[in-house]
Protein backbone atom coordinates (compact mmCIF):
# COMPACT_ATOMS: atom_id res chain seq x y z
CA UNK A 1 0.00 0.00 0.00
CA UNK A 2 1.31 3.29 -1.05
CA UNK A 3 2.31 5.97 1.97
CA UNK A 4 -0.82 8.30 0.47
CA UNK A 5 -3.67 5.29 0.47
CA UNK A 6 -1.98 4.67 3.92
CA UNK A 7 -1.97 7.68 5.40
CA UNK A 8 -5.50 8.45 4.33
CA UNK A 9 -6.85 4.79 5.48
CA UNK A 10 -5.17 5.17 8.77
CA UNK A 11 -6.54 8.37 9.45
CA UNK A 12 -10.02 7.10 8.81
CA UNK A 13 -9.45 3.92 11.35
CA UNK A 14 -11.66 5.74 14.14
CA UNK A 15 -14.71 5.84 11.73
CA UNK A 16 -16.32 3.55 13.93
CA UNK A 17 -16.40 5.60 16.87
CA UNK A 18 -18.09 8.65 14.86
CA UNK A 19 -20.65 6.19 13.72
CA UNK A 20 -22.15 6.63 17.90
CA UNK A 21 -21.75 9.98 17.89
CA UNK A 22 -23.16 10.89 14.76
CA UNK A 23 -26.47 9.97 15.79
CA UNK A 24 -26.63 13.71 17.27
CA UNK A 25 -30.01 15.21 18.39
CA UNK A 26 -29.16 17.07 15.60
CA UNK A 27 -29.54 14.58 13.09
CA UNK A 28 -28.77 11.10 11.48
CA UNK A 29 -25.91 9.33 10.13
CA UNK A 30 -28.61 8.50 6.97
CA UNK A 31 -28.91 12.63 6.93
CA UNK A 32 -25.10 13.14 7.29
CA UNK A 33 -23.32 15.03 4.66
CA UNK A 34 -19.59 13.05 3.94
CA UNK A 35 -16.68 15.56 3.99
CA UNK A 36 -14.43 13.70 1.01
CA UNK A 37 -11.73 16.24 -0.11
CA UNK A 38 -11.26 15.29 -4.30
CA UNK A 39 -7.73 13.48 -3.36
CA UNK A 40 -9.84 11.23 -0.54
CA UNK A 41 -12.76 9.98 -3.07
CA UNK A 42 -11.02 6.85 -3.60
CA UNK A 43 -10.52 6.09 -0.24
CA UNK A 44 -13.99 6.74 0.86
CA UNK A 45 -14.91 4.10 -2.62
CA UNK A 46 -12.81 1.83 -1.40
CA UNK A 47 -12.65 1.36 2.40
CA UNK A 48 -16.35 2.70 3.20
CA UNK A 49 -15.67 5.18 5.32
CA UNK A 50 -15.61 9.37 5.43
CA UNK A 51 -12.55 11.65 7.01
CA UNK A 52 -15.35 13.57 8.27
CA UNK A 53 -19.36 13.43 8.67
CA UNK A 54 -21.11 16.45 9.36
CA UNK A 55 -24.68 16.26 10.95
CA UNK A 56 -26.36 19.11 11.41
CA UNK A 57 -23.49 22.06 12.40
CA UNK A 58 -21.40 18.97 13.82
CA UNK A 59 -18.70 17.71 12.27
CA UNK A 60 -17.25 14.34 13.44
CA UNK A 61 -13.57 13.81 12.13
CA UNK A 62 -11.97 10.39 12.04
CA UNK A 63 -9.10 9.75 13.86
CA UNK A 64 -6.21 11.30 11.70
CA UNK A 65 -2.89 9.51 12.13
CA UNK A 66 0.89 11.89 13.05
CA UNK A 67 3.50 10.67 11.52
CA UNK A 68 7.37 11.78 11.86
CA UNK A 69 7.73 13.80 9.23
CA UNK A 70 11.27 14.89 7.70
CA UNK A 71 15.16 15.15 9.52
CA UNK A 72 15.81 15.84 13.13
CA UNK A 73 15.47 15.07 16.57
CA UNK A 74 12.15 12.95 16.83
CA UNK A 75 10.66 16.05 18.45
CA UNK A 76 11.26 17.75 15.62
CA UNK A 77 10.25 15.61 13.46
CA UNK A 78 6.74 14.51 15.28
CA UNK A 79 5.99 18.58 15.48
CA UNK A 80 6.23 18.38 11.54
CA UNK A 81 4.12 15.13 11.58
CA UNK A 82 1.43 17.11 13.99
CA UNK A 83 1.47 20.14 11.12
CA UNK A 84 1.16 18.11 8.51
CA UNK A 85 -1.89 16.27 9.99
CA UNK A 86 -3.18 19.50 11.06
CA UNK A 87 -3.15 20.97 7.31
CA UNK A 88 -5.25 17.43 5.78
CA UNK A 89 -7.42 18.64 8.78
CA UNK A 90 -7.91 21.96 7.48
CA UNK A 91 -8.62 20.67 3.78
CA UNK A 92 -11.53 18.34 5.37
CA UNK A 93 -12.57 20.94 7.64
CA UNK A 94 -12.72 23.66 4.23
CA UNK A 95 -15.57 20.91 2.79
CA UNK A 96 -18.21 22.08 5.44
CA UNK A 97 -17.15 26.37 5.17
CA UNK A 98 -14.92 25.11 9.07
CA UNK A 99 -11.23 25.75 10.63
CA UNK A 100 -9.61 24.82 12.88
CA UNK A 101 -10.67 27.17 15.12
CA UNK A 102 -14.49 25.63 14.94
CA UNK A 103 -12.56 22.74 17.01
CA UNK A 104 -14.22 22.19 20.21
CA UNK A 105 -13.30 18.47 21.24
CA UNK A 106 -10.24 16.34 20.64
CA UNK A 107 -9.36 12.83 21.45
CA UNK A 108 -5.38 11.93 20.83
CA UNK A 109 -4.02 8.27 21.15
CA UNK A 110 -0.33 8.55 21.82
CA UNK A 111 2.27 5.26 21.63
CA UNK A 112 4.36 7.56 24.18
CA UNK A 113 2.74 9.77 26.17
CA UNK A 114 4.89 11.41 28.01
CA UNK A 115 7.56 12.06 25.52
CA UNK A 116 5.06 13.27 22.83
CA UNK A 117 3.09 15.72 25.41
CA UNK A 118 4.80 18.57 25.21
CA UNK A 119 5.48 19.01 21.68
CA UNK A 120 1.66 18.31 20.66
CA UNK A 121 0.94 20.88 23.30
CA UNK A 122 3.35 23.52 21.85
CA UNK A 123 2.57 22.81 17.95
CA UNK A 124 -1.61 22.67 18.99
CA UNK A 125 -1.33 26.26 20.49
CA UNK A 126 0.63 28.20 17.54
CA UNK A 127 -2.11 26.59 15.22
CA UNK A 128 -5.25 27.12 17.14
CA UNK A 129 -6.72 30.21 18.83
CA UNK A 130 -8.43 30.75 21.92
CA UNK A 131 -10.23 29.45 23.77
CA UNK A 132 -8.56 26.01 23.79
CA UNK A 133 -10.50 22.97 22.67
CA UNK A 134 -12.07 20.51 25.26
CA UNK A 135 -9.36 17.28 25.12
CA UNK A 136 -7.96 13.83 26.22
CA UNK A 137 -5.30 12.68 26.02
CA UNK A 138 -4.54 8.54 26.38
CA UNK A 139 -2.05 6.81 26.24
CA UNK A 140 -1.61 3.17 23.99
CA UNK A 141 0.87 0.61 23.03
CA UNK A 142 -0.02 0.53 19.06
CA UNK A 143 -2.20 2.03 16.45
CA UNK A 144 -3.61 0.90 13.00
CA UNK A 145 -0.62 1.65 11.26
CA UNK A 146 2.90 0.82 12.73
CA UNK A 147 4.61 3.89 11.56
CA UNK A 148 2.21 6.15 13.27
CA UNK A 149 2.98 8.50 16.07
CA UNK A 150 -0.56 9.22 17.18
CA UNK A 151 -4.34 9.53 16.45
CA UNK A 152 -5.94 12.29 16.97
CA UNK A 153 -10.06 12.57 16.43
CA UNK A 154 -12.32 15.92 16.34
CA UNK A 155 -15.67 17.26 17.06
CA UNK A 156 -16.14 20.66 15.58
CA UNK A 157 -19.22 22.63 15.94
CA UNK A 158 -20.34 25.31 13.06
CA UNK A 159 -21.76 28.29 14.16
CA UNK A 160 -25.63 27.99 13.78
CA UNK A 161 -26.72 30.65 10.99
CA UNK A 162 -30.12 32.22 12.13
Amino acid sequence: MNAFIRRIFCCLTLYASVGAAALAEDGSRQDATPLIPPKWQSIYDAWGFAPALKVGNTIHVSGMIVRLVGEGTYEQRYANGIRETFKDLEQILAEAGATLDDIVEMTSFHTDLPRQMETILSVRRDLMALPHPAWTAVGTNSLATPDGQTEIKFTVVLEKKP
